[in-house]
């Protein structure tokens, strides 16, 4: 319950932050997709995507686990943390190279606000999934220790 308390003051504060009227703004699904399909195939390629998928269960309390269990979904949540974060720092290099190519072929500096914006909008997703994730991570990992 506490979990899902904490995730709705996050999207509260997001929604606040951002304003109900410009929340089209921050929707970018290939910036989304360049983050979440890497993670994906991380989990996938790693074999931790069942501990990914067993520590949501655990936070609903459907289920209880053992210390091992958690150890493993810690370790797959901490996985797509690191992930996330590295793809979204990735994505804003290239889009940053990017903008300062089309820069130096004479586009213009009139639409250099935009650009910027957008090129940013993946590191905002990876801190998303981070604000989401990283609390998940440090119950786990009490859990697991306990």
């Amino acid at each position: 319950m506490g979990y899902l308390i904490y995730l709705a003051g996050l999207l509260i504060c997001l929604m606040y932050g951002i304003g109900l009227d410009r929340v089209y703004n921050f929707i970018d699904l290939i910036s989304f997709g360049f983050i979440v399909v890497p993670c994906i195939l991380m989990l996938i390629g790693t074999g931790c995507w069942k501990g990914f998928i067993k520590a949501f269960v655990y936070i609903s309390g459907r289920k209880e686990y053992n210390k091992k269990e958690m150890k493993e979904s810690a370790q797959a949540v901490k996985l797509v943390c690191i992930s996330s974060l590295i793809f979204g720092v990735l994505g804003v290099a290239i889009s940053v190279i990017n903008i300062l190519h089309c820069m130096d072929l004479d586009f213009g500096l009139s639409n250099i606000g935009p650009d910027i914006s957008v090129a940013f909008i993946s590191v905002f997703y990876a801190a998303i999934i981070n604000a989401v994730l990283v609390p998940l991570y440090f119950k786990l990992k009490s859990c697991g220790q306990r």
